[in-house]
């Protein structure tokens, strides 16, 4: 078996949030953190994997007057990775401060407006002054793009122009308004290239301006307001000799020619609290064609209209919230279809004592979709002549109940049970006629019962599980039970879970097979830096074709040092007397629902714990590298309140990454939701463009059978398409198993190694964008497709497959 050394030099990075070059002098000049960690996974059994893997993972962290990171980080393993990542891998950047002045120098990004500059990653350089009075301005200078020369051996490896970037963004703040300005402007090097490449590349110097204004002000009192107004000019081709029959409205800002066009963006947006909650409406709209090259991304060509309204009510014993919307495109009516969304939700939420509470939501998403003339490509078959005009509807309903009720809860024991109740429906329909297979409806129930003991930290729990769901006439039905048990020994050192569980399938009433897995684990944290951890899964599987077993071990070790001048515990160490205790003082302080009492080494004892628990074993190396500096730092403290202070922060932390994978399921089950919405209308034009493809195919051969060359192009097109479409209904078929937000806490093997590959990603992007789930959703999207899309295939053939919308070719 081939070893690959994987080593990532992930810093160079030298990133210091907030940092302040005032501390310097305050602090050592140079320390040391780290940590190493091993894992080994034995496996035996009939998935196509190796019967042993094993990863070696360590980072190491500098850390420079207190003010700068340098964290370095490698891993070793005898398994190949393949994964792509929109993250610069070697980085290097500096973020000193002073006072009210903010640099960032290296490998940076920074945001002014979603229309304007986004998060784009350049190298440079950049400045935040944030006086204290009205006045506040940033700019920033650098290389958005790096020049790469075309390669004809790696074709795979897109050439592009150098790239570079200025922009500044002011605002000034009234008593009770304020108004603001943003300029960017990149423009491609054209003598950053040197070798030829083909045409086909369509690579050409670019050009782009954008302008924006914003404003936010208060009316009667209580009334908030803010609007932004953007225009992007950008000229597609800056080596174009033609000129533009008129100047455009960034002519002085921006190099004209007959290859250059303007885009719009507007929003607006009015908040008014109202009661116990508030009442807001907002407009969007987006040219069709509008972006930036201050952003990755850009959604445009659309029209969004919002209201949304919440209200507290009974003593803010009920919480309600209602939410409407609707969203157009095709603004400047030159796409052959056009797509309409409404957007209707209302949820509740009932606390009636501590005891009990109950929630209840119901959501309802239509779209339209009108298009005109899709078959003029294909107009001269004769079983299309009639076909001129398609309505494409999809409508799909959710609700859900939520109750929760704890029966018991003292010092000693606690009992709690819950219900879930959710109901999904979705109707595809074309020409007002549902579709084949285009009705499917869901229903889920859960339940469980809790049942634990603090003080002798043991907690059992057994929950059931029943999904019901029809497509078209298919009906499948999964139930079955599961058994939990969690025990702690030693004062929490040793954590050890066991988990049991049994599901049955059939699919119109007959019985397809049996699952049965047991789960055992255990980790045991000693000497605070060290931990041992192993976790066992034996599944059997009964079906109808036959029976198979598959078995697991994980077995890992994790050790951290906070700096290399480690020390050892002396068995004849001086015990400290009364009197020392008191000099050392006493406090107490809460951080969640977990209070820390007692003197500072008895609650640096109670963060040890905290920290060296089951439930922080997954943070990512980088980021154990922050959090043992953390940590040191708090232990540096001899006083309560700069301890309490240095502990909080510390604590802050340690849990954020607890969030992030609270968040992380939420938000990958949303984008999952979101794909399947569209996944019958994308099957529909997918199919469209493969028979367009075809039929162009056909009659190349049949009237220009001597054109070899643009034969074999439309073939690899064809090819292509077909790949895609195939790709695509495979994908559809796995996600219709993704019935609720069960497929990703409980992942199958796709979801799991998903969710392995991109959770450092989304984690970094969870940081670096202050948790803009909007990004993250949106990044999870594009990953997840072209996971599934590379899986499928290795799955399927894609020359079997038949045409659903079209008879014949």
């Amino acid at each position: 078996m081939k070893l690959k050394l994987l080593i990532f030099f992930l810093g160079f990075t030298l990133i210091a949030s907030s940092q302040n070059l005032e501390q310097i002098g305050k602090v050592p000049l140079l320390r040391f953190n780290g940590g190493i960690s091993g894992n080994g996974v034995f496996y035996d059994g009939t998935a196509n994997r190796d019967p042993f893997t094993y990863f070696v993972n360590g980072n190491l962290n500098f850390n420079i007057s207190g003010v700068y990171n340098i964290p370095l980080s490698f891993s070793y393993t005898n398994q190949d990775f393949g994964y792509s990542t929109p993250f610069k891998i070697n980085r290097l950047s500096i973020h000193p401060s002073y006072k009210w002045v903010a640099t960032h120098i290296g490998d940076v990004s920074m945001t002014f407006s979603p229309y304007t500059l986004s998060g784009h990653q350049f190298t440079g350089g950049g400045v935040d002054l944030t006086p204290n009075g009205p006045f506040k301005i940033s700019a920033l200078y650098g290389r958005f793009l790096k020049e790469s020369e075309y390669n004809p051996e790696t074709p795979e490896a897109i050439p592009a122009y150098k790239r570079m970037g200025f922009g500044f963004k002011t605002s000034y703040a009234f008593e009770k308004a304020s108004i603001g300005l943003i300029f960017f402007t990149a423009k491609d090097d054209e003598t950053s290239i040197q070798n030829s490449f083909p045409i086909e590349l369509e690579l050409t110097p670019k050009e782009n301006a954008v302008v924006s204004a914003e404003t936010n002000f208060t009316i009667f009192e209580k009334a908030k307001i803010y609007l932004e107004y953007a225009i992007s000019g950008i000229t597609e081709d800056t080596q174009a000799l033609e000129s533009r029959t008129s100047t455009g409205t960034l002519s002085f800002l921006l190099n004209e020619n007959l290859t250059t066009n303007y885009y719009n963006a507007l929003k607006a947006q009015l908040d008014y609290p109202a009661g116990n909650g508030s009442v807001g409406v907002g407009y969007e709209r987006i040219d069709p064609g509008y972006r930036t090259f201050g952003a990755y991304y850009f959604n445009n060509d659309l029209e969004n209209i919002t209201l949304n309204a919440s209200q507290s009510i009974f003593n803010n014993k009920v919480s309600l919230n209602v939410n409407a919307g609707l969203q157009r495109d095709n603004l400047d009516d030159t796409k052959s279809s056009e797509l309409q969304r409404i957007v209707s939700a209302v949820n509740i939420t009932y606390t009636s004592s501590e005891k009990l509470s109950i929630n209840a939501g119901y959501s309802n998403f239509q779209s339209y979709t009108n298009i005109q003339n899709q078959f003029d490509f294909i107009n001269e078959v004769n079983q299309f002549d009639n076909i001129d005009t398609l309505n494409y509807r999809q409508i799909s309903q959710n609700a859900n109940l939520g109750i929760n009720y704890t029966l018991k809860k003292t010092e000693s024991k606690q009992q709690a049970v819950n219900l879930n109740l959710t109901y999904q429906n979705s109707d595809n329909k074309q020409g007002g006629t549902t579709i084949e297979n285009g009705l499917s409806k869901f229903y889920n129930v859960a339940s469980a019962y809790t049942l634990g003991y603090p003080k002798n930290s043991l907690n059992f729990s057994l929950a059931a599980n029943v999904s019901y769901n029809t497509v078209g006439v298919t009906d499948n039905l999964t139930l079955g039970p599961t058994l939990s048990a969690t025990k702690s020994f030693f004062d929490k050192k040793l954590r050890t879970n066991f988990s049991s569980s049994y599901n049955a399938a059939f699919n119109n009433g007959e019985k397809q097979n049996d699952i049965y897995n047991i789960r055992l684990g255990g980790n045991y944290s000693f000497y605070e830096s060290h931990n041992l951890n192993l976790n066992l899964l034996s599944l059997f599987r009964n079906t109808n074709t036959g029976n198979n077993t598959d078995f697991t071990a994980t077995l890992g070790y994790t050790y951290t040092f906070d700096t290399f001048k480690i020390k050892f515990k002396k068995r004849n160490r001086k015990l400290l007397n009364e009197e020392d205790i008191a000099k050392l003082g006493t406090l107490q302080f809460r951080y969640r629902s977990v209070v820390y009492s007692g003197t500072i080494p008895e609650i640096t004892e109670q963060l040890t714990n905290v920290k060296n628990s089951s439930r922080f074993l997954n943070i990512p190396q980088e980021k154990q590298g922050d959090l043992n500096f953390l940590f040191a730092t708090v232990k540096e403290q001899t006083k309560p309140e700069l301890y309490k202070e240095k502990a909080l922060e510390f604590l802050a932390v340690l849990y954020s990454y607890e969030d992030f994978l609270k968040a992380y399921d939420t938000i990958l089950y949303e984008v999952i939701k979101s794909l399947k919405d569209d996944m019958q209308f994308i099957d529909f034009k997918l199919e469209r463009s493969f028979v367009k493809t075809k039929i162009e195919l056909d009659e190349l051969k049949k009237e220009s059978p001597d054109h070899i060359k643009e034969i074999e192009e439309l073939n690899k097109e064809l090819d292509n398409r077909q790949k895609k479409l195939v790709g695509h209904r495979w994908m559809k078929k796995k996600f219709d198993r993704y019935t609720s937000i069960e497929a990703v806490k409980k992942p199958d093997d796709l979801i799991a190694a998903f969710k392995k590959r991109e959770a450092q990603n989304a984690f970094k992007l969870y940081e670096e964008e202050e948790k803009d789930v909007k990004k993250i959703n949106l990044y999870l999207e594009v990953q997840i497709i072209d996971f599934y899309y590379h899986k499928s295939l290795e799955e399927v053939n894609p020359d079997k497959f038949e045409l659903r919308y079209i008879d014949k070719i």
